[in-house]
């Protein structure tokens, strides 16, 4: 008989919400496209660039990051940890911006592209079962 310890929590059998694997999905491509921004500032170090080269440089290392810390928060809601919440939401804040910007200009239907996808994120993170799935309880601290 397994002690009430080592008894798996009928929370923790929980099948994921498929609104926790849409913003899964849609924060993991907004990693990639932050990669592949990095990747192009690198290339137009060999091509003609407006930027200097140190503003270069400090914007990849700026983007890596941000790349890195949203495929780590892709990965946290997958798993359904509690922490990836914050940081999904203050992307979603940034690209919002970045989507009214372009609002502004010239490439409107860009900007109301790019809107749809924190606006989703912000719905799915915000659905019942996404709370639920990332509000489970552990014995492990760091959720």
């Amino acid at each position: 008989m397994l002690s009430p310890a080592s008894r798996p929590s009928p929370e923790l059998s929980e099948v994921r919400p498929r609104t926790a694997g849409v913003v899964t999905v849609l924060v993991a491509l907004e990693a990639v496209a932050l990669l592949a921004v990095a990747v192009g500032l690198i290339a137009s170090l060999f091509s003609v660039h407006v930027l200097p080269v140190g503003g270069i440089v400090f914007a990849t290392l700026v983007m890596a990051g941000g790349s890195l810390w949203l495929a780590a928060a892709a990965r946290g809601t997958w798993g359904g940890r509690r922490w990836p919440r914050a940081a999904v939401l203050v992307s979603q804040a940034f690209l919002l911006i970045v989507a009214m910007s372009l609002l502004r200009v010239t490439l409107g239907w860009w900007g109301i592209l790019i809107a749809a996808v924190p606006v989703m994120t912000i719905l799915c993170l915000f659905a019942p079962p996404t709370t639920a799935w990332m509000q489970r309880t552990r014995d492990d601290a760091a959720r």
